[in-house]
């Protein structure tokens, strides 16, 4: 369950694995969300000129790149490259908390993470071994800032896209994480903490579209992930036990409880919440709208 942006470029997303968790932080309640699945380019846009193939070929691209796009309901301006968890030390920390709620999946290993010049209110660093992330506070502002991703992994971009995000979110942060592999791989978890706008629910990104078109909000999707959910106040659910020694510093996002299920065949388009109230009593209650909603 994805959105990806190049136009004409199918990309299959699978084994995905989505972790939302209301944690404390600095003695403030913060949101967490955790991303994870194997990313596969499938079929390249139609034929580019040959400026666009030589281009492509001095820069050593064999193939054009692409990137998914993720919404975040935090407060406005909160966030940076800062909130980023460094999971390079942790690499299967996702696949702990999904182990908790169904069978195990592939490792991942390795990470890189620097940050690069961006314009104003615009981020972009490495993270998450195959990803550079483009943060910003406005989807429109996205496309502006595609310089600084570095040429192997900057994606042909449909602008509508952007401005239909930027309708549909109003005032939530997004990121764009560009990748650039025809090789079916595991990455490696993307793992943000955040001060929620919405303290009352957990988001967990669902919008569907591997094609960079407009996601359709009227659509039954398939789908092929785990959901796991959790609160720093949860003392229910399914416990997790964790591979890797967790690191002292940070957020505490990584809780020894988790709720959440295996999510597979036909749903509607859009995103999942979790109510925060609830989940604390140990109550699992998940709720999918359209993104139209939140407008």
């Amino acid at each position: 369950m994805c959105c990806s942006v190049t136009p004409g470029q199918t990309v299959r997303f699978s084994e995905t694995t989505l972790y939302a968790a209301e944690v404390l932080h600095q003695d403030r309640v913060a949101h967490v969300l955790g991303y994870q699945n194997r990313a596969e380019i499938l079929a390249e846009p139609p034929a580019r000129s040959l400026l666009q193939r030589i281009s492509d070929a001095l820069r050593g691209a064999s193939h054009v790149p692409n990137a998914m796009l993720l919404p975040f309901p935090a407060e406005p301006r909160s966030m940076t490259a800062s909130n980023v968890v460094d999971t390079s030390r942790i690499p299967r920390v996702l696949q702990d908390l999904a182990l908790a709620v169904r069978p195990p999946t592939p490792q991942a290993k390795g990470i890189s993470r620097s940050l690069a010049l961006a314009p104003a209110s615009v981020q972009v660093f490495e993270a998450a071994g195959i990803y550079t992330v483009v943060l910003a506070e406005d989807a429109r502002e996205i496309p502006g800032a595609l310089g600084a991703v570095r040429p192997e992994r900057r994606p042909p971009l449909n602008a509508a896209l952007f401005d239909a995000y930027a309708r549909w979110y109003p005032g939530w942060t997004m990121a764009l994480c560009c990748f650039n592999n025809t090789e079916a791989a595991l990455a490696l978890p993307l793992v943000w903490w955040y001060r929620p706008a919405r303290p009352e629910a957990l988001f967990l990104p669902g919008l569907d579209a591997h094609t960079g078109d407009l996601p359709d909000l009227g659509a039954t999707v398939e789908t092929d992930h785990t959901l796991a959910v959790s609160s720093h106040a949860l003392t229910k659910g399914q416990q997790v036990y964790y591979r890797d020694p967790l690191p002292p510093e940070g957020p505490r996002w990584f809780l020894p409880r988790a709720l959440g299920g295996v999510f597979e065949g036909s749903a509607l388009n859009g995103d999942w919440y979790c109510d925060t109230e609830r989940l604390r009593a140990g109550t699992l209650e998940l709720r999918r709208d359209p993104p139209r909603a939140q407008a």
